[in-house]
C-alpha cells in the first residue's frame, strides 16, 4: 500500500476548525505522516523565511524532509543536538499537562447505573475512537498560550 493510500485509509477528519486527527497502527510519526504535516498543515502557517527546530527522529531530519522544508516552505531545518531531550523536557511537560489531566478525568468517568436486567449497548470501534478524539480535542482546547510560551522560554533560555 502506498503512503498516500495509507493516509487516506487511516485518516479521520473532525469538523472543528483547525483540527486534524490521523490514526496509525503505531503511535510514532513516520515519513508519510511527517510529509503530510509539512505540506498540508504547517505550510499554511509559514508566511516568511523561518527556522524549523526539530528533534532527531529520522523522518524529520532526512534529506527529503530538508528539501521539502527548504524548497516548498522557504524554511531552514535545524535539528536539536543529540541527547538534548532533557534540556527541552519542560516544553514537553507544559504541553502534555492538559492531556494528563484529561486522562485522569477520563479514568474517573462512570457510566450511569443500569436498571435490573438492563445491559449496556455495545460500542463499535469507530464510536470508541470518536470518544477518544473528542477527549483529545477537549484537551487541546484547554491549552492556554501563556504556559506554552513560559515553558518554551525555559527550554530554550530565550524570552519570547
Amino acid at each position: 500500500m502506498s503512503p498516500a493510500e495509507e493516509l487516506s485509509r487511516t485518516s479521520c477528519r473532525h469538523t472543528r476548525k483547525g483540527m486534524f486527527i490521523q490514526l496509525k497502527k503505531r503511535a510514532w510519526m513516520d515519513t508519510s505522516m511527517w510529509q503530510f504535516y509539512l505540506r498540508s498543515l504547517l505550510y499554511w502557517h509559514i508566511s516568511e523565511p523561518s527556522v524549523l527546530l526539530v528533534d532527531n527522529l529520522d523522518c524529520r531530519v532526512s534529506a527529503e524532509a530538508a528539501e521539502i522544508i527548504a524548497d516548498e516552505m522557504l524554511t531552514f531545518l535545524q535539528h536539536l543536538p543529540k541527547n538534548s531531550t532533557s534540556v527541552c523536557q519542560p516544553l514537553d511537560v507544559g504541553v502534555m499537562g492538559p492531556f494528563t489531566k484529561l486522562k485522569e478525568l477520563w479514568m474517573l468517568e462512570r457510566p450511569p447505573p443500569l436498571k435490573n436486567g438492563e445491559k449496556r449497548p455495545k460500542r463499535t470501534a469507530k464510536q470508541k475512537r470518536m470518544e477518544t478524539i473528542k477527549r483529545a480535542i477537549t484537551a487541546c482546547e484547554s491549552i492556554e498560550p501563556k504556559p506554552i510560551v513560559k515553558v518554551f522560554n525555559k527550554a530554550l533560555l530565550i524570552i519570547f
